[in-house]
Parts: structure tokens; sequence; C-alpha cells
């Protein structure tokens, strides 16, 4: 699970509400919220590695879930992850597709699992990294509505043995998942409830896909997470709250893209202000590093 950890030149919650993503100082005695992201384009840590560094840092960001491609080469990863541990960050491996949840899909699964198993095993302590992050996304595989069962089936079946690959490395395992998954339910081998409800229990963490550009309202940010927030609560789990900033085609509502930087701010101080209580609370993740660069600035 992501941890709360102290910054050296700490940097101070506003109070009443959301720190912002400007700059802010604090006190050695504060703390900050984990603040997530998603790292997509791997080869940009050869490319761009001191840009997005300082970009991260001076957004506040802890946790950044960052894309294996096994085509770029574990020194790149190591001196990343390194200058990240340096600035407080902590990098957590990322994989997982649709195609995991098909009939041949777990030797993808493998594959992920072998290659950190093998980095991890190679490295200095400060060069690991600190968790798993999955996006299999199962509801995009064909077999979705044609085959729902099956495919929730091999969906769950894929979240054991990643949590079982997991703790034999030592880490944690925390999972993306839509918002509408506590719509969804399953009856199998694993027994019959509410699809998020059996995520929630099965990982250490989830971050939920609230990809929406407003806190409140019928199909707002705060409503549309609160079953899972309630329930993570209740079973002492975490749950991060994820909002994009990439440019969507699926409607206006979905993404901050068109809006800035302090409107953002904004509408997540209020969910914050919303959750912050609840034991489950465990800040935002911010989809994605690329988009977020390019957001519009505050005015």
């Amino acid at each position: 699970m992501k941890k709360l950890f102290l910054m050296t030149g700490m940097i101070m919650l506003l109070a009443g509400g959301m720190y912002p993503m400007s700059k802010q100082k604090a006190s050695a005695e504060e703390t900050i919220e984990p603040r997530s992201t998603w790292l997509w384009d791997t080869d940009q840590i050869e490319t761009r590695e001191e840009e997005l560094l300082n970009f991260l840092e001076s957004h506040f960001v802890t946790d950044v879930f960052l894309q294996i491609n096994r085509d770029i080469g574990p020194d790149s990863y190591k001196q990343f992850i390194h200058q990240a541990s340096n600035r407080n960050i902590k990098v957590h491996a990322l994989d997982g597709a649709p195609g995991w949840v098909s009939p041949g899909g777990g030797v993808y699964q493998q594959l992920f699992f072998d290659w950190l198993q093998d980095y991890q095993s190679h490295v200095l302590p400060e060069e690991k990294f600190s968790g798993v992050h999955l996006d299999v996304e199962p509801y995009l595989y064909e077999g979705w509505d044609s085959q729902y069962g099956k495919t929730v089936l091999a969906y769950q079946n894929v979240v054991m043995s990643s949590y079982q690959s997991s703790k034999k490395l030592g880490l944690n395992l925390a999972l993306d998942i839509p918002f509408w998954f506590d719509e969804r339910k399953y009856s199998n081998k694993y027994g019959k409830g509410i699809l998020s409800e059996w995520i929630i229990n099965q990982t250490d963490s989830v971050t939920i896909m609230a990809y929406r550009n407003a806190a409140e309202g019928p199909n707002g940010i705060i409503g549309l997470v609160q079953n899972e927030m309630n329930y993570a609560s209740l079973r002492n789990k975490k749950v991060s709250i994820g909002i994009e900033t990439a440019e969507s085609s699926e409607g206006n509502f979905l993404s901050f893209y068109d809006y800035n930087q302090s409107y953002m701010d904004n509408q997540l101080e209020m969910v914050r202000n919303q959750y912050q209580p609840l034991q489950s609370y465990n800040g935002f993740s911010i989809h994605s590093l690329h988009s977020w660069m390019i957001m519009k600035p505050t005015p």
C-alpha cells in the first residue's frame, strides 16, 4: 500500500483543504497525502529523465506507475528509480492489458512477473520497484459482453495469481478499476458478490478511475466513488481516486483537458474534503503524466 511520508523541506496542506499543485512550503512536522500518476511512455525515462523528475517533484507526486517495456535496458530503470528515490518518489511496476484475460493471456502476465523478479534480484535497494500496479481493463476484451461470466472468472484468476506473484517479490499489489464495477456481479468458484468489493478484498489497494471533471452532482466524482470508498474503509483497504487530464472523445464531462490547473485543484479539493476523513482515502491519481504536463496552467 502506498504510504504517507515526510518530505525534506516539507510541503504543507492548506488549512481545511487540499494542498494545491502549485508550490507550497511546510514545516518538517507536516505530511502530505499520496499523489500518483501513470507514465506510459517508458522511453522518456531515457530521453527526458530530469524534466520528468522535476515536474513530479514540483507537483508533489509521491508515486509513479511506470509501464514496463522489456526493450528498455535495466540500467535505465535503475537510474530513473534511483533518482526518483532521491526525491522521495516511489516507482511502481505497471503492466496489464485486456488480453491478459484471454485463454492464452497467462503468458503475458508471466512474462511481466518473470522480468520483474529478474530485475529486482539484480539491483540495489534504492533501485527497486516499490510495488506492482496493474491496469488490465477486462471490459475491453471481446468476451466481456458475449461471455461475461467466463471473462470475469478469468479476470479474477489474474488478480489472484498476480497477488501471489507480488507477495513472492515482497511487493504490494494495486489495481485500476472503473467506478462502475460496483454495479457488476460475479457468481463462480470465488462465491457470489459485487466485483468491486471482491477486488478490494483481494488486493492491497485500488485506484478508481472516476474520470469526470466535476466533483459534485449525480455524475460527479464524489458520488461515483462513494460505494468503493465506504466499503474499503470497512475492509481497512486504501483507495486512490483517479482523474483524467488527457483529451477524450467520449464526452466533454470526462476529462480536465479543457480546463486549467486551478479549476482542477478546486474540484479535487471538494472531493478531498468529502473523503479525507475516511480511512480508505489515499489521495489522487492523475492520468497521465504526459497529458498532465501539457495541461493549461493556472491563469
